[in-house]
């Protein structure tokens, strides 16, 4: 079952200068509206600022260099359970309070998209949403960006509404970004799917030209039929010579064994030897009242115990000594039988090899048919090859009936090209877009930009927009997130389309997500808001003021005892150990 994601709360502190801005978001649609400058846009980036995209940055420099922290409360549906999560960011950390185990998840380091903690962060998301989509660079196939969760949701105030998935920037560093990208959001085939068919694919290609190989060898060597031959006139006459000389080169081996044993016993006794030798001479210097100890240099005791271990230790050396010499005398006598037998089973070996290799019949020698019998493995190799090769070829084949072909892929796309062209055009006769019929302005894979300007390209482009999440939401276990539009007016638009505009979202909004737009509406100058909410925004609507909808730059105000309760749990959540 797919992840929907659903924004609650937003709560952004600035410490520096105590002041702070909140707001709850509505489960369908939420306009935020205020002044030109107010803020709105800035609201609206660091929404995503707080899931940790790194791409809209520069934008929030000014805000941000207040010390504020950005606190988001949302929830994820999913599998028919309910997850509730709290993130809140500060400059590079990001802290991750799951509601349900109260445990708090930390990611700090994360404003470079490379960092180790931005691809923790970005695993967790991947996880949570259950987002697995593949994209391709010049190093290899990698999991995509954070930004691209977000691009079919978010329309940027400025290149969005211009360029189609320009909204965040840097994506075209990919490798067939556009067809990778619709792919996983229409479901017709991952990136991870086609590389798994193209690996197979060479596999089973490689495997074939083997088996052709294997086979057109094994039919034109006359190498490998002459030595069928000889070995069929050598095969019991080669196989006794063969274990003639088996059985002994095995009675060397045994004899060669034992001679490197009893030479290393041997090396051993005479180095225990030395050591007693040195241990005796000494001892002599240590009798008991007479020697020194060598090390403090006292005299040794004289008692009648230390004259009986002396003595014992004496008798001991000498007795030890005796047995290693008659043991030394054991084992050389043996070292010299083994050698002359040693050196007896390789004279045999030698002459039997000569007296054998020159056995013939035919003139043909044994000689020769050992020769050959690389070609007897190599024929035994190839078709033990040839038929793995046949059995990895059949499950090569099994395996790639489960991918879709190209043919599949593009009958595929053309139907989605199809499907999203119908909701296109009924959005553009509701918009008052003018028709083309040039496929090139129609088809989702094909469009890349519009043949428009002015309000006529912020009209198509809107279009665009609401039959992509349309399509979007009838693709199974795609994610989906709240459908964010900054700015949905252009200043050049006039009254008629502005209202045209609202009307067409409030009817065509989707049912299963929120939706979050954002307008320019000043008090002071045609306050309209309050015209639009009785005439287009039902009961379900949620409207969120920045700046009292007149002053500039003004989303911060001071800070409300009132949201005491909020600030002291994010600082609880922050200093989470």
């Amino acid at each position: 079952m797919r992840a929907n994601l659903t924004v609650n709360k937003l709560f952004i502190h600035s410490e520096t200068n105590n002041k702070s801005f909140y707001t709850d978001f509505g489960d369908r649609l939420n306009v935020i509206y205020g002044a030109n400058t107010s803020g709105k846009s800035t609201l609206i980036q660091l929404i995503l600022f707080a899931f940790g995209i790194n791409d809209n940055k520069d934008k929030l420099v000014n805000i941000l260099s207040e010390n504020i922290f950005v606190r988001l409360d949302f929830k994820v549906t999913k599998n028919d359970e309910q997850l509730l999560y709290t993130f809140i960011r500060k400059d590079e950390t990001i802290y991750i309070k799951d509601q349900k185990s109260l445990k708090v998840t930390v990611f700090s380091g994360i404003s470079g998209n490379t960092s180790a903690e931005h691809i923790k962060l970005k695993a967790f998301f991947n996880k949570l949403l259950d987002f697995n989509l593949m994209l391709e660079t010049k190093a290899g196939i990698n999991t995509a960006p954070i930004e691209v969760i977000f691009l079919p949701y978010y329309v940027s105030q400025d290149v969005g509404w211009v360029y189609l998935r320009k909204s965040f920037t840097g994506l075209d560093f990919y490798k067939n970004f556009k067809e990778d990208f619709l792919d996983y959001y229409l479901g017709v085939l991952t990136l991870e799917d086609r590389a798994k068919r193209k690996e197979i694919e060479n596999e089973l290609s490689e495997c074939k030209q083997k088996q052709h190989f294997y086979q057109n060898f094994e039919s034109t060597s006359s190498e490998i039929e002459s030595a069928k031959l000889l070995d069929d006139s050598f095969k019991g006459k080669g196989n006794e010579f063969i274990d003639h000389l088996t059985s002994k080169k095995a009675s060397l081996l045994n004899e060669e064994n034992k001679f490197v044993k009893l030479t290393n016993q041997l090396a051993y006794n005479k180095q225990r030897l030395s050591v007693l030798s040195k241990v005796s001479r000494n001892h002599k210097h240590q009798i008991p009242g007479e020697g020194n100890c060598p090390i403090c240099r006292q005299v040794l005791p004289s008692s009648t115990e230390s004259l009986f271990e002396y003595y014992q230790n004496e008798n001991d050396s000498l007795t030890t000594k005796q047995k290693m010499l008659e043991e030394n005398k054991k084992v050389q006598s043996e070292l010299n039988s083994l050698s002359k037998k040693i050196e007896i089973l390789r004279n045999e070996l030698t002459n039997d090899y000569k007296k054998l290799i020159v056995y013939s019949s035919n003139d043909i020698t044994l000689d020769d048919w050992i020769k050959t019998q690389a070609n007897i493995k190599l024929e035994n190799s190839i078709i033990e090859n040839i038929g793995k090769l046949a059995i990895r070829i059949t499950e090569l084949k099994k395996s790639l009936q489960q991918f879709k072909d190209d043919d599949d892929i593009e009958a595929e796309r053309l139907d989605k090209n199809r499907t999203f062209k119908k909701y296109y055009n009924q959005n553009n006769i509701q918009l008052g877009v003018q028709r083309l019929e040039d496929n090139r302005f129609n088809y989702v894979y094909e469009l890349s930009s519009f043949p428009f300007q002015g309000v006529q390209l912020h009209l198509a482009v809107l279009s665009y927009h609401f039959a992509f999440n349309r399509i979007v939401d009838s693709t199974p276990n795609v994610h989906r997130l709240p459908l964010i539009l900054d700015s949905i007016f252009k200043e050049d638009l006039d009254s008629v389309n502005k209202e045209n505009i609202l009307k067409f979202i409030c009817n065509n909004k989707p049912t299963d997500t929120q939706t979050i737009v954002s307008v320019a509406d000043n008090k002071l100058k045609d306050p309209k808001i309050d015209y639009y909410n009785n005439k287009f925004f039902d009961s379900t609507t949620k409207l969120i003021c920045v700046g009292n909808s007149i002053d500039k730059e003004s989303i911060l105000s001071q800070h409300h005892s009132d949201l005491d309760p909020l600030l002291n749990d994010s600082y609880s959540i922050m200093e989470y150990v």
